[in-house]
């Protein structure tokens, strides 16, 4: 007796015989099909907050913030794509400098791989900046953005790069770290 068998299912019966039997989809692909695909955690519209700490030597009002809004898009092959527009205040990195911290408004483009709930990154974009020469330190984000632009004096731009990494805790809330760095005229901008 000899039977064919398809992806290690045999089909009903001997080659030949009962060839209306044949012409069914084995089990196997029945089930596959009717399974409905997940959608992706990292597709869609979103708003957050940021937080920068920078600890040392000589650092005072080493703590910043900012808000941020963004728009990621999942493709079937996990790869993420993502825009993003964020405003705050970074701390000064560096206590040698003359101020305290930067005003800053960027524009960024992720690219991202998803892993499940993990989505490790990379990232380019532009930022505005201006140096904190009063002191005030971070209020909130608005009045970073209004920092920005009371004098056009003091703003600079520079192109950014970046990686980080994303983790989904729930389908709603999501944390990540990200590293980016751009340099301007004698200071780094986040």
């Amino acid at each position: 007796m000899l039977s064919v068998a398809f992806l290690g299912t045999p089909l009903p019966g001997p080659v030949g015989a009962h060839a209306e039997q044949a012409s069914a989809p084995p089990p196997f692909f029945a089930a596959q099909a009717a399974k409905p695909e997940e959608p992706s955690l990292w597709s869609g519209l979103y708003v957050g907050s940021e937080t920068f700490v920078v600890s040392g030597k000589g650092v005072k009002g080493g703590l910043g913030g900012g808000a941020l809004i963004g728009y990621d898009r999942a493709f079937p092959d996990n790869v993420v794509v993502g825009l993003q527009a964020r405003a705050g205040y970074a701390p000064a990195l560096f206590p040698q400098t003359s101020f305290r911290g930067l005003d800053y408004l960027s524009a960024n483009m992720r690219i991202g791989y998803e892993i499940g709930r993990w989505t490790p990154f990379v990232t380019t974009g532009v930022v505005l900046a201006k140096p904190d020469m009063a002191g005030r330190g971070y209020t909130s984000a608005g009045d970073s953005f209004n920092g920005l632009f009371d004098q056009s004096a003091g703003v600079r731009g520079a192109g950014t790069i970046g990686a980080g990494v994303d983790y989904a805790v729930t389908d709603r809330l999501k944390v990540g770290v990200e590293v980016s760095a751009g340099g301007g005229r004698g200071y780094w901008l986040p």
